[in-house]
């Protein structure tokens, strides 16, 4: 009697990750952290952002203070945004991100220029 396995299974989650307008520069030594890190980079697309498309990606965060000044900024100037997988893609893309809170990351990754 032959016992049939079934295939292995995979699992891969995909995350998203945006490389912003002011570290747009960093873009290479940024991919070789990723790469580094076990992540697949799925797709990777150079974008420039108008406001309205801004606010339409951000509008969870619509009415909030920092609002305009959000959209203002991520439409600033060109962007790479990328499809990154792995698996636990979310939890390791945010354990490599760090707090994002600007005090916290300070006190506790003071190496990250990120």
């Amino acid at each position: 009697m032959e016992l049939s396995m079934p295939p292995p299974q995979i699992y891969v989650e995909k995350t998203l990750a945006i490389i912003k307008p002011d570290i747009v520069d960093k873009e290479e030594e940024i991919q070789d952290i990723i790469l580094r890190s076990g992540f697949t980079i799925v797709q990777r697309r150079k974008l420039h952002l108008s406001p309205e498309q801004c606010s339409n990606f951000y509008v969870e965060e619509y009415g909030k203070m920092f609002f305009p000044n959000l959209t203002a900024y991520m439409s600033s100037g060109p962007l790479v945004a990328m499809i990154l997988a792995r698996h636990k893609a979310i939890s390791y893309w945010k354990e490599l991100l760090g707090p994002s809170n600007s005090l916290v990351a300070k006190e506790t990754h003071p190496d990250s220029d990120y």
